[in-house]
């Protein structure tokens, strides 16, 4: 039931703001946003995307962008639905653009999916961060992940439920 979800996730994203409304869409990326997505990767030197150590085998990938009202793509994610178990999702990559970090887009980014993927019935999200990237590693703590000792590199994980 989670794999099946990814295929369907829509969702706007109202970020408060003291000059101006700010709203973004989300929907999941076509071959035509490659060149969005590489834009958006010469802004994250360094970040690499993260395979979940094991999968079920109804497992489905997600990837969601996230835009403006100019319709210019700000973040976007790459989701494993039912990884690496069946009730899981595994974040392998998140990237937002500089100009939108320390706003909040991240932030209602990953709230809006979590809800999205505890609906369609995931318990837990995980995620690995890389080596000396302390900036994510508190950004996800932030968002109630918790480093799981003994898990090979920085594996965190968030229950739903």
């Amino acid at each position: 039931m989670i794999a099946q979800a990814t295929g369907a996730l829509r969702f706007t994203l109202d970020l408060p703001s003291r000059h101006e409304p700010r709203r973004f869409k989300a929907r999941p990326l076509t071959e035509n946003d490659a060149g969005a997505v590489a834009d958006l990767m010469r802004h994250a030197p360094g970040v690499q995307r993260h395979t979940p150590p094991v999968e079920s085998p109804e497992a489905a990938t997600a990837r969601i962008g996230v835009f403006d009202d100019m319709r210019v793509m700000r973040a976007f994610v790459d989701l494993r639905a039912g990884a690496p178990t069946a009730d899981c999702c595994f974040v392998e990559l998140m990237v937002v653009d500089p100009r939108y970090r320390r706003a909040g887009l991240g932030t209602h980014l990953f709230n809006a999916l979590a809800a999205e993927m505890q609906a369609a019935g995931a318990r837990r999200i995980a995620l690995e961060v890389d080596e000396g990237n302390d900036g994510a590693a508190r950004f996800w703590t932030r968002l109630g992940f918790v480093e799981v000792p003994g898990a090979g590199r920085t594996h965190m994980e968030r229950r739903l439920t």
